[in-house]
């Protein structure tokens, strides 16, 4: 007799269910998905704190291109929009020539204050002038640029908007009347006859 006729079929074992599944993979695609909406949170946050810095470099750039360099004070209300998208307006509103000048400064890391000064220059306080230097005017243009990636966003934007022109940080000597258009509310305006 064959020994092999005598063999018994092979017995399959019961096929395995995919469901239910076990509470580890719940909890790793659970983790997933978390990570994934956390990421997704910071992209879209990092792109709307960026978004007034891209316009204001965009807005420079197509300056540049132009074959006539801009007057200075076009520079400085651009400076002007993109900081008061980051800062109280009422810090920066009223400030003009050396007032905004020292709040451009305080708003720059320490280490990228010497090359902004030497880019600015005297540009601020010449800037109402009729016919500045063209290469005054690029330069000026080079440190827009150079503050725009350097002090926006600020990296605390809620101690940089308390501390933004607080008198606290801009010495006395550095901050008068004239230079930051401030008016004592006592003081009134002359009238003017015209």
């Amino acid at each position: 007799m064959d020994p092999l006729a005598q063999l018994q079929d092979i017995q399959l074992p019961d096929k395995i269910h995919n469901y239910p599944i076990a509470i580890g993979w719940w909890l790793l695609a659970a983790i997933c998905i978390i990570i994934l909406l956390v990421v997704t949170f910071k992209i879209l946050q990092y792109k709307k704190l960026r978004r007034a810095q891209k316009q204001a470099l965009t807005t420079l750039n197509s300056i540049e291109k132009n074959a006539e360099p801009t007057e200075i004070s076009e520079y400085v209300t651009i400076l002007k929009w993109a900081a008061s998208s980051y800062f109280p307006r009422e810090n920066i509103a009223h400030l003009y020539g050396a007032g905004f000048n020292t709040f451009l400064l305080n708003t720059l890391p320490i280490k990228h204050k010497n090359h902004f000064q030497t880019l600015a220059g005297d540009s601020m306080q010449n800037m109402y002038q009729k016919k500045s230097a063209v290469t005054e005017k690029t330069q000026f243009h080079q440190a827009c640029v150079y503050w725009l990636k350097h002090a926006l966003p600020p990296k605390n934007l809620a101690k940089a908007s308390k501390a933004s022109l607080s008198e606290k940080n801009i010495p006395e000597n550095e901050i008068s009347k004239e230079s930051t258009g401030l008016i004592n509310k006592n003081e009134t305006l002359p009238e003017s006859n015209s």
